[in-house]
């Protein structure tokens, strides 16, 4: 019996081990473009054909993620890229600006941030990180030497709204 006990208690630790050995990793469907490609046409670009606060329609997030799941084109979501549909969807509901980190590559981590004249500084600790705009809704950081993607903190404001993202929690901005 304690063979079978500490049989499973090792497996218990490797697994835990696995999850905690394995960081955050970018989103990849990228919600922003996602939005812009199947759902600005009905809907206006970043959502300006919204009611807000349109979300209150909804009674819960899950009825909210439902209406989502719901729209022509959502079946090309996985579940990670419908999460994060309906946390964009909150944020243009709320009127706030929205992050989303979609890819690492070679010492650069790059993301989606909406509005597209939201404005968006990074760091790492206290070291103050280059933010490129190569797109209106697209960011880029080149990382230092020795940061890691999970020291970098995102901020973006738009006027008296902001949100962070801190990616050693998250891959986007939610409440």
């Amino acid at each position: 019996m304690w063979k079978d006990v500490s049989v499973g208690f090792v497996g218990v630790l490797l697994c835990w081990g696995m999850v905690a050995a394995n960081p955050l990793r970018p989103l990849t469907s990228p919600p922003v473009q996602f939005y812009e490609k199947h759902c600005a046409s009905c809907h206006g670009k970043e959502g300006a054909m919204f009611t807000k606060p349109f979300e209150n329609k909804y009674a819960s997030v899950d009825e909210l993620r439902e209406m989502v799941r719901s729209m022509p084109g959502a079946d090309a979501l996985d579940e990670a890229g419908l999460q994060a549909m309906v946390a964009y969807m909150r944020a243009i509901s709320r009127g706030e600006p929205f992050i989303a980190w979609t890819r690492e590559r070679d010492r650069v981590i790059e993301g989606e941030v909406s509005p597209a004249n939201a404005v968006l500084t990074a760091a790492a600790g206290r070291l103050p990180l280059s933010v490129e705009r190569p797109a209106p809704n697209r960011w880029r950081i080149r990382l230092p030497a020795k940061v890691k993607p999970a020291n970098v903190r995102l901020r973006a404001s738009l006027g008296s709204k902001a949100v962070v993202l801190f990616l050693k929690d998250s891959r986007l901005t939610q409440r």
